[in-house]
């Protein structure tokens, strides 16, 4: 089963367009990988530079039919030449989804926190932020 859906927030910073593949699925545990490609562009007026982000992350589902509890584990990178904003950043997921087993609608909800061990001058040393996300797509 594939997916494609945008994401508002969550560890995309902004938003992202994503595309996920579930490998494995049995009667109620599904696992998978998803990639998606995001920007800052709207959403902070003081950063200097509109930069590209790359979300990466290995996700798991429980539960039958169409409602599941979802986990996941990723890494999100910003491509951007500002020392002063964090690059690479490492998240969890713990959510809600909603997906129609055969193809259809995808819709997400997620604690969606992320850290990051680097240090700049927003954020001293180990990081670690709250993020909420919201996601709608479809699956095929």
């Amino acid at each position: 089963m594939n997916a494609a859906y945008f994401e508002l927030a969550g560890n995309g910073d902004t938003y992202s367009i994503n595309y996920e593949r579930l490998f494995l699925q049995r009667a109620e545990f599904k696992t998978g990988l998803r990639v998606g490609v995001g920007t800052n562009f709207f959403f902070l007026p003081e950063e200097p530079s509109t930069y590209p982000i790359v979300p990466i992350e290995a996700v798991g589902l429980i539960g039958r039919r169409e409602k599941h509890f979802e986990f996941g584990f990723g890494y999100t990178r910003r491509f951007t030449d500002d020392p002063d904003l964090l690059h690479n950043m490492y998240f969890g997921r713990l959510g809600f989804r909603y997906q129609q087993p055969t193809g259809g609608l995808v819709v997400r909800v997620a604690l969606t926190p992320f850290v990051s061990a680097e240090s700049n001058v927003r954020t001293p040393g180990l990081a670690l932020v709250p993020r909420f996300g919201l996601s709608i797509g479809r699956s095929f």
